[in-house]
């Protein structure tokens, strides 16, 4: 094998790598759920293709219950997901949310609620 060959497999390599690394990850309902209840590794990289691929306004409350399972937080005005959270030294850096805002029990919108603790 040759030089060029060589350097062009290894740019392969590398790139499948991080490719592989960068944590996006296809919706699945399974995989969406998976976790101990307080947190779920899976759902940020999920996240993304979920608000792409799925029509998420305009269902009912019982079919994003069925899609999302049961919210961490819920009322009549919206259902929030906790999609990551990221402690240092037993306090909260980082967290990031998937709020569905209802009307009548209906998603009327989606968005993302991130906060980072940067103290100088």
């Amino acid at each position: 094998m040759n030089i060029d060959k060589k350097v062009i497999l290894i740019c392969c390599v590398i790139a499948l790598f991080f490719a592989a690394c960068s944590g996006h990850k296809k919706f699945s309902r399974e995989d969406w759920d998976y976790g101990d209840g307080l947190t779920f590794p899976n759902r940020s990289g999920m996240v993304d293709d979920l608000l792409k691929n799925y029509k998420l306004k305009g269902l009912k409350y019982q079919e994003v219950i069925h899609l999302l399972h049961r919210p961490q937080q819920s009322n009549t005005a919206e259902m929030v997901y906790d999609v990551e959270e990221v402690n240092k030294k037993g306090k909260v850096i980082y967290v990031k949310k998937l709020i569905l805002s209802l009307k009548d029990s209906v998603v009327t919108g989606t968005k993302i609620y991130e906060h980072s603790d940067k103290k100088k």
